[in-house]
């Protein structure tokens, strides 16, 4: 588990932006597609405005990349209807406003019972994935140490399937679909921003918690969490 800590948001999130990128690039050099998962909140969406202009600037300048595809998809999502406020994924959508003509939104299902929208959305990840990883993924940590709706002490950390229902999110609405840390995990690049005071206590520990886990479960470890907080010399 790597640290980067810098007092200014916007120079992570454009570290974060530049690597993404570059991931981006790599796969579309090999498949003219790209796998990545964002997540939602403020940073989430500062991401995704940011990853939204570097690729409107790179499409522009490559016409070579034209055909190219992304695919984003979402960490977790509220399980209401598809234009309620509550959701993440409108908002995040309507950050990719410059290269929108290239992405392929993965949007978790609003109808019908919560277990059979996790098994779709994890049945679309399989199907469009199968045992590829994904290319980037971008996560926020919550003050609980939670990340995408999977909260400590709340979902089995066995969980071998790509997506779960969540019944009992302490933080409202209760009921979602997050991505699970099993396939959070088959990830060429993990990216965990940790920003406020607020997130200090969660940060001393990371190591037991969701995302320690995450990396424990990571092919090859590599995972970086992103704090504007300066990093105690425990960690």
């Amino acid at each position: 588990m790597n640290f980067v800590s810098d007092p200014s948001d916007e120079n992570l999130v454009g570290l974060c932006t530049t690597n993404v990128i570059n991931a981006i690039i790599d796969a579309w050099g090999i498949r003219k597609s790209a796998h990545v998962v964002i997540t939602g909140g403020r940073t989430g969406l500062a991401i995704a405005k940011s990853i939204d202009q570097a690729l409107f600037r790179l499409l522009k300048l490559n016409s070579s990349l034209a055909g190219a595809i992304l695919h984003i998809w979402f960490s977790d999502e509220r399980f209401t209807a598809l234009d309620d406020s509550d959701r993440n994924d409108s908002s995040l959508i309507e950050g990719f406003g410059l290269s929108h003509s290239q992405i392929v939104f993965h949007r978790v299902g609003a109808n019908g019972d919560l277990e059979v929208a996790a098994a779709d959305y994890a049945a679309e990840l399989d199907l469009e994935l199968g045992s590829h990883p994904f290319d980037a993924v971008v996560l926020s940590m919550g003050e609980d140490g939670h990340i995408a709706s999977l909260f400590p002490g709340l979902f089995d950390p066995d969980f071998a399937g790509s997506a779960l229902a969540v019944h009992n999110s302490p933080k409202a609405p209760s009921l979602r679909v997050s991505i699970s840390i099993a396939r959070l995990a088959n990830a060429s690049q993990i990216y965990i921003f940790a920003l406020g005071e607020g997130k200090a206590a969660a940060l001393q520990a990371i190591a037991s918690g969701p995302v320690g886990l995450l990396e424990k479960s990571s092919l090859d470890g590599h995972l970086q969490i992103l704090t504007d907080l300066s990093l105690p010399t425990a960690i």
